[in-house]
């Protein structure tokens, strides 16, 4: 991860409609999107302030969370070790190199 901080203002390298024209052909057409549902709203944030997350520690129990609760059979992520404990849910969890190994 990196942070490039420069003066002047910032030129996207894609615009906001090719951005979501990308968005809609390559990503919401080819994948199931999943978000928390409802009802497990109250209990994942519960788990967060008990389990003292901050950061990005809470985005990533969030996104580890809904792979759960989706049943996913693989998570691929550069942040392998932030979602090792997936592996006790039976969920496998790859680097995008180890996946493209696969593919």
């Amino acid at each position: 991860m990196a942070l490039l901080l420069r003066k002047g203002a910032y030129t996207p390298r894609l615009s906001p409609s090719d951005a979501w024209q990308l968005l809609e052909e390559e990503i919401l057409a080819r994948f199931d999107v999943r978000e928390l549902p409802d009802d497990g709203r109250r209990s994942f944030l519960a788990t967060v302030v008990h389990d003292r997350l901050v950061g990005g520690r809470i985005y990533d129990a969030h996104l580890a969370e809904i792979a759960r609760l989706a049943r996913m059979d693989v998570v691929v992520t550069d942040n392998v070790r932030h979602f090792t404990g997936l592996r006790r849910h039976g969920i496998e969890v790859l680097s995008a190199a180890e996946f493209a190994e696969r593919i």
